[in-house]
């Protein structure tokens, strides 16, 4: 059989317009309206497709594609872009045609001309309704499977392509991310659905259905996020806080320009004023020798002002990314947010739980054959170790008591699993660190922006980043920016961060219960695929 050149298209079209829907150079914050049409072409393709080869180039094509062209600030991962851009480029090939066989199988099955004629007569037990919830279901059990488990990457997906909307998002304290997803998903295949019965045919009754259900759903979703956009919210609590963004280069800048850069923007905040601030937040990775080992060469370093000492001075406790002594006998060390008294003594460090896989942790790192693979691939071989325990800061602050906070290290804030247990361990505000400088480009720090903004409306809570290059902002429960820094610049800023009360929305307490439920649409669909009763299709 010929290959058809036209279902390889509407993939590689399909992976394009997914592409530019996300955060890019052109579009700095994505397009939601490109998301609501970016998988229209997969889902024609599918119905061209007519064998399993085409079906897995098929997926192949969008999935590697969508990665590539989103994701290609991986290249600047250092000198590593075989492994971080190439190699995972490969794997998004393989996994993307691996999944195209789920999502091709209902068009497979109906492509029979019996199925076919009991369609038009309206006879059929699965139709348009079933092929579009079958394709909404399972793109949205795959965006959940990328973004979860020890190889999770949340990015490249229609996840990111909904955040300008913010009535839409609202929706993720009630069903996590997934709830774009499937909104999104869902609103493609009904338009895709839609195309395919324009030539000549009046629309089915099924396509009916499912178009109002779309509708139905897009409607409830939008009142529920007027309704919590508008809701007006009054502070508990504010954390005078410090906001750092150095914009150093943590592979090429030494340790002691790192930290005399950080201070200079910090006293740039503080200098002069009647009062200290509640709180300082320097981004990851500031200082490069272990702790607590080292704290004493800090006392003495850098030898124009020495660190322990200008945190005194400040008069203000301190959050800085800095690497942990976990086990020196053992070679275990770990990536951390170390958090210092005003009078300059370590109080608690929070390691790094979510660790990035094979560039912070790599499996069976302890075996020969490993560390061989990885010298030979990458040019090392060693790795960090995962942080076991879901750490709260208590910053006291001047309008009375203790704020308790907790801050998931780099992209750990993309990551509801991480997110949710550190606010069940109590605490009320997020404090992010990351060094994301490395990338060189505005649409990787504006897609990681994009998702960890999500865990502030997930927990109906305040998120404040602070990082060496950007985006270093403060996110409101409902998703707003109150304050932020430019881009690439080394600037800082004081802000009165809120807090809010305690809040348990159904996505705490629950946790992902919508994929559940995609996994139950599945099977209920699948049973209407195969049962095959007396005189029935």
């Amino acid at each position: 059989m010929r290959p058809n050149f036209q279902v390889f298209f509407y993939a590689a079209l399909s992976g394009i317009l997914l592409s530019l829907g996300i955060s890019n150079e052109l579009l700095p914050f994505g397009s939601p309206f490109i998301g609501l049409f970016a998988l229209v072409p997969v889902y024609h393709a599918f119905t061209l497709v007519q064998s399993p080869r085409e079906a897995f180039l098929c997926g192949a094509i969008q999935f590697s594609l969508t990665h590539l062209c989103s994701s290609f600030w991986l290249a600047f991962f250092k000198d590593f872009a075989a492994l971080t851009l190439g190699l995972t480029t490969a794997v998004y090939f393989v996994a993307g045609g691996i999944i195209s066989f789920a999502l091709w199988y209902p068009f497979f099955i109906t492509q029979n001309p019996a199925w076919k004629l009991r369609e038009k007569s309206g006879t059929a037990r699965f139709s348009s309704a079933g092929r579009i919830l079958w394709f909404t279901a399972v793109w949205t059990l795959h965006e959940w499977g990328k973004s979860t488990g020890f190889l999770a990457y949340p990015w490249g997906t229609l996840i990111q392509t909904a955040w300008k909307w913010h009535l839409i998002t609202q929706v993720v304290a009630l069903t996590g991310t997934w709830g774009i997803s499937f909104l999104f998903a869902l609103f493609n295949a009904v338009v895709a659905e839609s195309l395919e019965q324009l030539p000549g045919r009046n629309p089915n009754r099924s396509l009916a259905r499912a178009a109002a259900f779309c509708i139905v759903l897009f409607t409830l979703t939008a009142s529920y996020g007027v309704l919590e956009y508008t809701r007006i919210r009054t502070p508990v609590s504010v954390i005078d806080t410090v906001i750092v963004q150095q914009n150093g280069d943590s592979w090429s800048d030494d340790a002691i320009t790192l930290i005399e850069r950080s201070q200079k923007l910090t006293a740039n905040q503080t200098e002069g004023s009647e009062q200290p601030p509640d709180l300082v937040v320097w981004s990851e990775t500031v200082l490069n020798y272990l702790l607590p080992d080292s704290w004493e060469w800090y006392g003495e370093h850098p030898a124009s002002y020495p660190l322990q000492q200008s945190i005194i001075d400040t008069g203000a406790p301190y959050i800085i990314g800095a690497p942990w002594n976990y086990n020196r006998r053992k070679q275990q060390f770990q990536n951390a947010a170390v958090l210092f008294d005003k009078d300059g003594s370590i109080v608690k460090h929070h390691a790094k739980m979510h660790l990035v896989p094979f560039a912070e942790s790599i499996p069976y790192a302890d075996t020969a054959w490993m560390q061989a693979l990885m010298e030979a691939v990458a040019g090392f071989s060693s790795s960090w170790t995962a942080g076991t325990e879901y750490t709260v800061f208590d910053i006291p602050v001047k309008t009375g008591g203790t704020v308790p906070i907790s801050t998931p290290v780099c992209f750990e804030d993309a990551f509801p699993d991480v997110c949710r247990q550190l606010y069940k361990a109590g605490c009320r505000v997020f404090v992010n660190i990351t060094n994301d400088s490395w990338s060189e480009t505005k649409s990787a720090e504006i897609q990681h922006f994009i998702m960890a903004s999500y865990r502030a409306q997930e927990m109906r809570t305040t998120m404040v980043r602070s990082t060496n290059g950007g985006y270093s902002v403060v996110v409101d429960p409902a998703g707003r920016i109150l304050a932020d820094l430019p881009l690439f610049q080394a600037d800082s800023m004081r802000y009165p961060v809120p807090v809010y009360e305690s809040t348990v929305t159904p996505y705490l307490l629950l946790g992902d219960w919508l994929p559940l439920v995609c996994a139950l649409i599945l099977s209920v669909l699948l049973t209407l695929l195969v049962w095959k009763p007396k005189n029935t299709l």
